[in-house]
């Protein structure tokens, strides 16, 4: 056998790396899959899927990564340990975006720990008013609602269009409520 000699020194047991060649017809087949995906992706835009087309959308996306790593960027030829990065990092943004979407659906809820609200203003210009925890106790919602106003947060002088809650007697109240709480 021939000496093999890397860098002007021998080297004691060699190995030969092959690379691994696909033939033209696997690359077709991926980038078709690929144009296919898309083309899912672009419907499912368009698709009344309510809730579900976030998941679809996510499950495409995930295929399509998969195709192009495995097959243009030769993971499935390369060795196992970075096949195990590459699922390593796929479970982790999963995690990342599990915890974001349990943080959406609790948008619109109030901290009853902290007694603030998540978008009052908002739920209350648009006539929805509140539904969690402080609607539910009149005495609490007058407490909070008298905070409010004690500290600049309120309706001020009327503008807002909403029966009752444009000041008057609804400020009077309020702040006797403040004064008395103050006490």
């Amino acid at each position: 056998m021939a000496k093999v000699f890397l860098n002007g020194q021998p080297v004691e047991h060699p190995h030969e790396v092959h690379e691994h060649i696909s033939p033209m017809s696997t690359y077709n087949a991926v980038i078709g899959a690929l144009f296919v995906l898309t083309g899912l992706t672009f419907a499912v835009s368009f698709a009344d899927l309510g809730p579900a087309s976030l998941t679809v959308a996510m499950v495409v996306a995930f295929i399509k990564a998969s195709l192009v790593v495995a097959y243009f960027m030769h993971l499935k030829y390369d060795d196992k340990y970075h096949l195990f990065v590459f699922l390593g990092t796929i479970i982790f943004v999963g995690i990342f975006f599990g915890f974001t979407m349990f943080d959406l659906k609790s948008r619109d809820a109030l901290n009853d720990e902290q007694e603030t609200f998540v978008r009052w203003k908002e739920l209350e210009n648009e006539g929805k008013g509140l539904k969690l925890g402080v609607d539910n106790v009149p005495e609490r919602r007058a407490k909070v609602l008298a905070e409010i106003e004690a500290h600049g947060g309120g309706h001020g002088g009327g503008g807002h269009g909403e029966a009752g809650h444009g000041g008057g007697e609804h400020k009077a109240d309020a702040k006797a409520e403040h004064k008395a709480a103050a006490h």
